[in-house]
């Protein structure tokens, strides 16, 4: 910690000079910008239009941090199980099964994935977002009810991915580092019929990699090409395809002992040269239709398919009651498949009552997200006698399991047969309305809204007893205010609401199996917070306190506990502080810098050792700093240095509030460096990651006692060169 608050002091400094006349800023979705030579884009004035407003962020009433696709470039950051999250206040990402999704934490929960404005989320998915589609990544803090109101009220981030510009511009991308990365791109933007009416991109993308543990490969190629075409000046139709190809050893190097966290070598791995390696073929379609009505009124929709499949086993296993020092490995299958169907349309436009101005939007929202799986345990027992384990000894690892002892590749089938054939979704309609009354010149904005959402959830073993869905239908009102005290600073409030479908079990005097609980979970935030634009826009800071409340957690029933009844009684709350900076602060330097505290507990609960226990997977201090300084003139013009650091302090595993052991983890501190050289069409990027090769690593604790981690990298190296034309 002393190490973050001598760096933060010094940056303070720097930012203390920072007053002046600040800049008219256009209000239209496209800015024209005159900037240097080697500007760099950090600081994005705009949400995409996948969010669905007509307001810049300076005005909204919502803390939504961007982040543009040239500080994934200037990081070298490949994909969203990376260093993304660096950049937003407070967002962290957990582990689990790294190499196929991300699960990031924000505001004391698990948050959303959506991508081009559709929530995606799915279990073991969405497959982490690759850099080489997106365009930006926009975290949105805390509910919004303009895009949905069913999940946790901690937020969301939406991918937003590559789409044609119009513009003929070509470039190319070689990327290399430690650990045998081999990763080549391709980014291919034109037109096929000229003044608009045809325009096309095709993002390519391949890639191999080892890893800094033993028996562990990825692989993974993008296809994604996309089309707009414009057959008259009031309408515009955009699809997009994207294809991802993934195949790996194991979806997380997870390491186990009962010495403590981080007690093995960092390049320890449990996994096995012979154990089955996953393919994941995940194939996602985007249709728009954006038609402009009359004035400035459109109406706008969007559908999505998405179809996963996974091919695939894992292990896991539990310690040798007479040896700790042998972990007893088991495998698993891991056949999936998942669809999503995703459909959205509404209008959007403004008008004036006297001096009132009303920018309306009105919708309609369905989801239906699936996800089947076949997880069965692969058994053979022999004189009563189960043979299935493949033990390793933890500090003395010897790889190369006897080929013939492995399930056959038959047993890897998805099955609906099977015991542990596991059915779940989500499925959803919805309605939403909003008004957003500007004032006094629009110094003044009032947000009024409402959504009504029907929605279902499920989740089981069918072949183990009935699956039966949650269900709940609820009307979440939204109101924000925001004042501008002039074009470049104003101050915001928001309140807002969320749901999600739950059930349980709760006692009945005339039922001795008890009656169906189906209480919706249900949380709100409330927040309040101001933004400023710095010298003519170039930089930005914002600054937010919000208290979030999650409501009607089911616990156990304290008048029948021995019967396993619940009551819908828990309540857990999560108060912050959070501050974002970014943006050129002088000329050459771009930086983000972002801190946030984050209380999360629980607050009530009929188990009274559970009140006060920080909320799973949360971090109550997070502070990032990345700083990069481009040269601009004399021998060094073109030259740049980067640096920046992550600290998480106070951190707690997902492991779960019902957990029995201790869940706290140590602080996280990780460092990197940078040089680089642009010119007009060529560029060369090297970063060095982890400069103080510390153990980095996240996990949990089991209730038998031992613990699960897995690393990060050690101190490593990536080189990135590009080329324009």
């Amino acid at each position: 910690m002393k190490n973050v608050l001598i760096c933060a002091s010094l940056l303070s400094s720097m930012l203390t000079y920072a007053q002046e006349k600040d800049s008219t800023k256009s209000k239209d979705i496209e800015e024209v910008v005159v900037n240097g030579k080697y500007y760099q884009k950090y600081k994005l004035n705009e949400v995409s239009g996948s969010l669905r407003l007509q307001t810049p962020i300076m005005e909204l009433p919502q803390n939504v941090q961007s982040i543009s696709s040239q500080v994934l470039a200037d990081q070298i950051t490949l994909n969203m199980s990376e260093g993304i999250v660096r950049n937003v206040s407070g967002a962290r990402k957990v582990e689990h099964w790294d190499n196929v999704y991300s699960n990031v934490f924000m505001r004391g929960a698990s948050i959303a994935t959506y991508m081009n404005g559709m929530n995606v989320s799915s279990t073991w998915g969405p497959i982490n977002p690759d850099a080489s589609i997106i365009d930006r990544i926009e975290f949105v803090k805390g509910p919004a009810g303009f895009m949905g109101s069913m999940g946790d009220p901690a937020g969301f981030y939406n991918i937003v991915t590559k789409k044609p510009t119009g513009k003929f511009q070509n470039s190319v991308r070689f990327t290399t580092g430690s650990y045998n990365l081999f990763r080549g791109e391709a980014d291919l933007d034109g037109v096929i019929v000229k003044n608009g009416v045809l325009d096309y991109r095709l993002n390519l993308m391949g890639s191999t990699n080892g890893s800094w543990v033993e028996n562990d490969k990825t692989k993974k190629i993008i296809v994604a090409p996309s089309l707009t075409f414009r057959p008259t000046k009031t309408t515009t139709l955009t699809a997009q395809y994207n294809y991802q190809f993934l195949n790996f050893s194991q979806p997380g190097a997870y390491l186990m002992s009962k010495d403590g966290y981080a007690s093995l070598n960092v390049h320890t791995n449990f996994n096995d040269k012979n154990f089955k390696e996953t393919e994941v073929k995940d194939q996602s379609l985007f249709l728009t239709l954006d038609q402009k009505l009359f004035k400035d009124w459109t109406w706008s929709t969007q559908y999505a398919y998405m179809d996963m499949n996974y091919d695939g086993g894992s292990w896991w296993g539990s310690f040798d009651t007479n040896n700790s020092n042998i972990f007893n490995r088991t495998l698993s299958n891991w056949q999936a498949v998942g669809k999503n169907h995703i459909f959205q349309t509404y209008v959007r436009g403004s008008l004036k009552t006297g001096n009132i101005v009303h920018k309306v939007i009105a919708g309609f929202d369905y989801g239906d997200r699936k996800y089947n799986a076949d997880f069965s345990g692969y058994s053979k027992i022999a004189d009563g006698v189960e043979t299935a384990i493949y033990p390793i000894n933890i500090h003395n690892p010897q790889y190369g399991v006897d080929p013939s002892t492995l399930p056959a590749d038959s047993f890897y089938t998805l099955s609906t047969a099977a015991p542990f054939y596991n059915d779940q979704g989500v499925k959803y309609t919805s309605y939403y309305a909003q008004d957003q009354i500007e004032m006094f010149d629009n110094k003044l904005r009032l947000t009024l809204a409402g959504r009504y959402t029907s929605g279902k959830t499920y989740a089981g073993y069918p072949n183990l007893g009935e699956v039966k869905p949650d269900t709940a239908g609820e009307f979440t009102p939204r109101v924000g205010v925001s004042y501008s005290f002039n074009e470049n600073f104003s101050a915001y409030g928001v309140f807002d609401k969320t749901f999600v479908p739950q059930s349980a079990i709760q006692y009945s005097d005339t039922n001795p199996k008890g009656e169906p609980l189906t209480t919706p979970f249900k949380g709100q935030n409330l927040e309040v917070g101001i933004k400023k634009d710095w010298f003519g826009g170039k930089w930005n800071s914002t600054f937010a306190i919000y208290e979030i409340t999650r409501q009607n957690i089911f616990t156990a029933d304290p008048v029948h506990s021995t019967s396993g009844f619940s009551v819908a009684t828990g309540e857990q709350r999560a108060r912050g502080f959070e501050a974002d900076i970014k943006g050129e602060i002088v000329k050459g330097l771009n930086v983000v810098i972002n801190y946030a505290y984050t209380d999360a507990k629980t607050v009530k609960d009929n188990d009274a050792a559970r009140i006060g226990q920080q909320s799973p997977g949360n971090a109550k201090n997070v502070q990032n700093t990345w700083l990069s300084y481009r040269f601009e003139n004399g021998m060094l013009n073109g030259f740049g240095i980067s640096a920046g650091y992550q600290y998480q302090g106070g951190r707690q595993s997902w492991f779960g509030t019902s957990a029995k052991q201790d869940q706290t983890l140590e602080d996280y501190f990780d460092t990197n460096f940078g040089i680089s050289y642009t010119a007009k069409k060529f560029d060369v990027n090297l970063i060095l990651n982890n400069v103080l090769n510390r153990k980095l690593y996240s996990g949990y604790r089991n209730d038998d006692g031992s613990y699960a981690w897995i690393y990060n990298a050690p101190r490593n190296w990536r080189l990135s060169i590009g080329y324009k034309f």
